[in-house]
């Protein structure tokens, strides 16, 4: 594992506190939509925020041996989005993974990333191509016709020179 040097790390985030539930990190709009025993901490947040947060619908902080660790959520409906990512999982992330008990605070990004809403749509994929009647006639091994859109694929099948037989069964 590479070792950090402290010239290295990027610039502190500026953390705004505009009122008591709506704050802006580096100039981005979030609502603090919950602070369970005082999670939110101004000042650590701007030393620990970290710019690949900005993505997220939803950004949690915990505290853990008095060190705070952020995650990122993303809306339920958002294709991107993995089930362990959806903010509808945050309840199974505090138990499996924070501390039990600890201070922890969840921001709503204001103006989160649109949906595709193709992606959503019943029936939004392109229709299958029909195949062409004037496609090019195969002869089989028996020297007869054989056109690619007809289910000869069992008829040819059938008429090979193997013979499937059951377990158990002497060869002929």
């Amino acid at each position: 594992m590479q070792e950090i040097d402290d010239n290295t790390v990027s610039k502190q985030a500026k953390v705004t506190v505009l009122t008591d539930d709506i704050i802006t990190i580096n100039g981005k709009k979030y609502h603090l939509v919950e602070n369970h025993e005082n999670g939110f901490d101004e000042e650590k947040i701007e030393e620990r925020f970290n710019t690949v947060l900005d993505k997220y619908d939803y950004i949690v902080g915990d505290w853990g041996y008095d060190q705070l660790r952020f995650k990122g959520f993303y809306d339920d409906n958002r294709p991107e989005s993995g089930i362990d990512n959806k903010i509808s999982h945050l309840e199974d992330y505090l138990v499996e993974y924070c501390n039990f008990g600890c201070s922890y605070f969840v921001l709503e990004k204001e103006n989160k990333s649109s949906t595709n809403k193709k992606h959503h749509r019943k029936n939004s994929r392109r229709p299958r191509k029909k195949r062409s009647t004037n496609a090019v006639v195969h002869h089989n091994h028996n020297n007869k016709k054989v056109h690619p859109t007809t289910n000869n694929r069992r008829k040819r099948a059938s008429s090979s020179k193997f013979k499937i037989r059951k377990i158990g069964e002497k060869s002929k």
